[in-house]
């Protein structure tokens, strides 16, 4: 038994003239208390919630005095096809329930005042009320659908814009990359990076609303539109909280595949050890690195020939003796400044260099082979290496 079977079409004709009234404060409150809607009430969809509004409202009282269920086929398909334009408009599932909710209760709120001062019974009252309720919960339901299937179809397009932009498709099928992005509302920028993102187990991507993201096994690949944009890192990092973002260089469109090459290498290179491990790894932060690391079997073959002179002492003396020569090159062998830059006593800087002088003999003064031990060793980490060398 629906609950409006109960209420009289009397009071149907009693409520009537009141529906403008609720339809104008229905609007008002939706985009007062519903930031989604506060702007796209004054465009288009102003008009469009307004009709809305009026038409579940006549629909409500057309159903007093009967035992019909609130939605046939027809309206059915109307309230799930709004929930799918609110989804295509990027408004959220939580902001299309917070707006029913107020409908439902500005229908209330009138309603009941107005069958207060026309005497009706409390009977009707409650009736009233469970009716307006149950009524506006069933289309929410219905619009939820619309949404949660809509939503699901733009995740899957989304996904496949990712896919054609990833796979070089710009080149041999530029319209079809341009239909596929105009499918999502998503605009095509004149450059871009593409992001590789380690989730862990469970995790979902979050990205920022203009970034594509295409999962794949236990990583996101995300498309960053103005990658060097103003706070666009900030943004990354609170948007993938508790994992890393591995950014390529910046490109055209047409060379997003190199792109991600390069978000992979700098990957690969922060696991290595060769470039700082931090939150977001841009690759254009660390040009030189994936310039030498290109070949890393030409790069190993390279270390083990310029650094054999280190293979005969202990691992721990190999590292103070690796940081040192890095920072020593790097700073142009500038004794207080290695001091300072690895937290020594320049006394003890004085004692590794020398020691450095005996194991390595003239490659230390030779330009080709001071190259290659550059080339090698890298950017030097910073802090005490501790041991004497």
């Amino acid at each position: 038994m629906q609950p409006w079977s109960s209420l009289s079409t009397d009071l149907a004709e009693i409520l009537r003239p009141t529906l403008p009234d609720v339809v104008a404060a229905t609007v008002v409150e939706i985009a007062r208390g519903v930031p989604a809607y506060s702007s796209a009430l004054d465009s288009d969809t102003g008009p469009v919630v307004t009709r809305g509004t009026e038409i579940a409202l006549a629909r409500l009282l057309d159903l007093f005095g009967s035992n019909s269920p609130a939605l046939n086929e027809r309206s059915g398909t109307f309230y799930r096809r709004i929930g799918a334009i609110e989804s295509q408009q990027g408004r959220s599932m939580a902001a299309l329930l917070s707006a029913y909710r107020i409908g439902a209760r500005v229908a209330w709120e009138h309603m009941s005042a107005r069958a207060v001062s026309a005497g009706v019974s409390t009977a009707q009252l409650v009736s009233l009320a469970e009716s307006i309720f149950v009524y506006i919960d069933e289309l929410s339901g219905a619009s939820v659908q619309g949404h949660a299937s809509q939503a699901g179809m733009r995740d899957v397009q989304r996904s496949r814009l990712v896919e054609l932009l990833i796979e070089g498709a710009v080149l041999g099928d530029p319209l079809g990359v341009q239909a596929a992005a105009d499918a999502v509302g998503w605009t095509i920028p004149e450059r871009m990076a593409v992001a590789v993102v380690p989730l862990p187990p469970g995790r979902e991507p979050t990205a920022p609303a203009d970034v594509l993201a295409l999962v794949e096994g236990s990583e996101a690949i995300a498309i960053l539109p103005d990658p060097s944009g103003p706070g666009r890192r900030r943004r990354l990092e609170r948007a993938w909280e508790g994992t890393q973002v591995f950014v390529g260089t910046v490109r055209p469109p047409a060379q997003a595949p190199v792109s991600l090459a390069h978000a992979r290498r700098v990957q690969r290179l922060v696991a290595q050890g060769r470039v700082p491990d931090t939150r977001v790894v841009a690759a254009a932060d660390h040009l030189p690195e994936l310039v030498v690391g290109a070949d890393v079997d030409l790069l190993d073959e390279l270390e083990e020939r310029v650094l054999r002179p280190l293979d005969a002492l202990p691992a721990s003396k190999q590292a103070v003796l690796r940081q040192t020569l890095a920072a020593w090159l790097a700073l142009q062998g500038d004794r207080q400044a290695v001091a300072s830059f690895l937290h020594v006593h320049p006394q003890t800087v004085s004692y590794r260099h020398q020691r450095l002088q005996e194991l390595f003999g003239a490659a230390l003064d030779d330009p080709h082979q001071r190259l290659a031990m550059q080339l090698v060793l890298g950017i030097p980490a910073q802090g005490n290496a501790g041991g004497s060398g």
